[in-house]
């Protein structure tokens, strides 16, 4: 099952390796949820697997518990936008 999202990016994300930015703050990105991931659509227009926090998921409807593993970097970086 894919549920198609918007997110907000609240700290801007460099990428280690090419030092460009993927994520900038104050942008919003489509994001695909499937099942307990999502994929945020990056600056170079690529859908990158980023995890979803069991308690987003519980709260989208795409899991029934919270005991799903945490993402601290995802919860640091986006808020879902409703």
């Amino acid at each position: 099952m894919v549920k198609q999202a918007k997110v907000l990016c609240i700290k801007t994300s460099i990428n280690n390796e090419s030092e460009k930015i993927d994520y900038k703050e104050g942008k919003e990105y489509n994001a695909e949820i499937i099942f307990d991931d999502i994929l945020v659509e990056s600056e170079l227009s690529e859908m990158c697997l980023a995890e979803i926090a069991a308690k987003e998921a519980v709260r989208l409807g795409t899991q029934e518990k919270e005991n799903g593993q945490w993402d601290d970097w995802f919860n640091e970086h986006f808020r879902f936008i409703e």
